[in-house]
């Protein structure tokens, strides 16, 4: 992971470290997002594919899944597919 850090990259980081190190991810994490430095969209396609994804490895059929993520996250069923399909570049490590 390191070496696909920018020199930007490593700049905030060290921001970062230097005015929020004390604080826990969660807060760090609503920090970032406050400050506008978080890309929101990706986050929701990551948590929509997340939890998607869990109810799969539960036992539950994708499309049944989709549908209750759509239910979850009160969208369509069509965002969630995107989520799923279009995004491609959003993944946990």
């Amino acid at each position: 992971m390191k070496g696909r850090l920018t020199v930007y990259d490593r700049e905030l980081i060290g921001y970062v470290a230097g005015k929020f190190g004390g604080v826990s991810a969660g807060d760090l994490v609503a920090r970032l997002i406050e400050m506008g430095v978080v890309d929101t969209v990706k986050c929701k396609v990551l948590v929509v594919r997340r939890f998607v994804d869990d109810l799969v490895r539960k036992g539950e059929g994708k499309v049944a899944a989709m549908y209750t993520a759509a239910d979850r996250f009160c969208c369509s069923y069509e965002y969630v597919r995107k989520c799923m399909y279009y995004y491609k570049d959003v993944n946990l490590v």
